[in-house]
């Protein structure tokens, strides 16, 4: 007989953690959920990036009132990530939309269209989708729509957090749901090898059916269990990290990406700050010159706000990549980076710890939260490609890297999975076509799943990738359709242009109600 999970422990209050509770909750209405950790401590100061999916996990799934979220969180929206100065190419956008770029499957002449981005379109500074539009006018995803005479929001972003303000809210809604908040330190974790038996904190013992490691990098549950913590064969392992002030009139909806010479820079704005990283490799670099490094680079950025970063208030923090395989393992379920964790690159850990706890939840309110042996392998199959489908996409931005020094040649000799390997060869055969997946004909290779074979283009493209097909064939382009597209494009700026500014929607319209 398979045992009923009726009581879960989370041990981690980040958001990780009240995510997972929230989640739990969400679906299986009379579980017991706890989560227990030292609420006392700071949270990490760093702005949380998300991707394209965290609006409909946190307003859909998790069933989280829109409009309360931004009056209470304050939100940056973004809605692309801008690769600014990224390896000496000029710069580009990785938008929320980029499905918009290309011809539908049934379009007369595909190919026309297909060519003239591969070969005109991707460079061109005046053909931009809607969401690179909002981020080159340094707008919201916000506007008025006159139809309806309501507000109304382009769907195609996510969102920039301030940690402090996220996890307070997600507190207060753990709260009003029912998930107990347990102020205390979990000090020993005793497990038979196989399962935790029980959590110990230094005045009470706790006992629970299934527990949830959101501890972090400490992944303080799940390494008392079996099973090996797989690594990605990337160098990147430390990240420098400071906020600065900035007014909300200079919001840019779009996390900043700069190539360095040992890693690369982010810049994320929040509705106060800007937080500033530099995840570098410490095989290749100091501390201490990363440091150095990190501050210069930004001096230009801060002179508009008569800023300066202070080196000692630079923070520095480590981490590794890879995910846990198996990640749920007996009674243990790992949640965030105890589960897994990439360099922050297109910024994936939010929106798929958010992932993860939903289908944790989704699974167990199926089969009456019921533990078995094919529910554990279906969650962690799916932890496993969700992990390796985010492997791929950031190891594509190295593949087509520049730089030749020993940190930048070792990025560029970062191993690809055989899917991306196919990836490329189909895009060299054939060019561009969305219809199109190469896993289709390979049984034995994963599917595309987070990220889609257009998503991989629109990055190795702007990096310089060449399709043998559109070099060696030709195609011919009509003045025809180059009017009709700079018409398009024409109307995108003139619509994105009515859309409101951060400092608009929060100062005459949040504030107004």
């Amino acid at each position: 007989m398979t045992d009923r999970i009726d009581s879960v422990t989370i041990v981690g209050g980040g958001d990780a953690g009240l995510l997972a509770g929230l989640a739990l909750r969400q679906l299986n209405r009379d579980l017991d959920v706890a989560i227990v950790d030292d609420f006392s401590q700071p949270n990490p100061q760093v702005g949380k990036a998300s991707f394209l999916e965290i609006r409909s996990l946190l307003h859909g799934q998790l069933e989280i009132d829109e409009r309360r979220f931004i009056q209470e969180v304050k939100p940056v929206w973004k809605l692309s990530a801008w690769f600014r100065d990224w390896c000496d190419y000029p710069e580009f956008q990785y938008p929320f939309d980029p499905g918009t770029k290309f011809p539908g499957e049934n379009t007369p002449n595909a190919v026309e269209r297909y060519y003239a981005w591969y070969d005109q379109l991707y460079r061109d500074p005046d053909h931009r989708t809607i969401a690179e539009e909002i981020v080159a006018q340094g707008k919201s995803p916000w506007h008025f729509d006159t139809q309806t005479g309501e507000y109304d929001r382009y769907d195609s972003s996510a969102y920039h957090l301030d940690t402090d303000r996220f996890n307070s809210f997600l507190q207060t809604l753990c709260r009003e749901r029912d998930v107990s908040l347990v102020d205390d330190e979990i000090v020993e974790v005793e497990s038979d090898g196989q399962r935790i038996q029980r959590l110990r904190s230094k005045r009470q013992t706790y006992e629970s059916d299934l527990y949830v490691d959101a501890t972090g990098f400490s992944r303080a549950l799940r390494s008392e269990l079996p099973g090996e913590f797989e690594d990605f064969p990337i160098p990147l392992d430390k990240a420098c990290t400071v906020n600065v002030e900035r007014p909300l009139s200079d919001v840019v909806p779009a996390t900043i990406v700069d190539s360095g010479e040992y890693g690369w820079y982010w810049g994320i704005d929040t509705y106060d700050h800007r937080d500033l990283g530099y995840v570098f490799a410490s095989d290749y670099v100091s501390d201490e010159d990363a440091k150095a490094e990190f501050v210069e680079h930004w001096e230009d950025d801060l002179a508009q706000w008569d800023a300066t970063i202070d080196p000692d208030d630079v923070l520095i923090y480590e981490f590794d990549s890879g995910y846990y395989k198996p990640s749920w393992q007996g009674n243990c379920v790992p949640i965030g980076n105890s589960a897994g964790f990439m360099e922050p690159l297109q910024a994936p850990a939010l929106t798929t710890n958010a992932k993860a706890a939903v289908k944790l939840s989704t699974l167990l309110s199926a089969h009456g939260r019921y533990e078995s042996e094919q529910i554990k392998d279906s969650f962690n199959a799916w932890v496993s490609d969700a992990w390796e489908s985010i492997y791929d996409f950031i190891t594509i931005h190295y593949r087509y890297s520049s730089g030749d020094n020993e940190f930048w040649q070792a990025m560029q000799d970062i191993p690809i999975s055989r899917r991306i390997e196919l990836l490329i060869e189909e895009f060299d055969a054939v060019g561009l076509n969305r219809a199109l997946d190469p896993t289709k004909t390979h049984p034995d290779v994963p599917s595309f799943e987070l990220f889609q074979p257009m998503s991989f283009y629109v990055i190795m493209r702007n990096m310089g990738a060449t399709s043998e097909f559109y070099e060696t064939n030709r195609f011919d382009v009509s003045e025809e359709f180059l009017a009709e597209q700079r018409e398009i494009d024409g109307a995108t700026t003139d619509h994105v242009d009515s859309f409101l500014t951060h400092e608009e929607i929060y100062k005459t319209v949040i504030e107004a109600e």
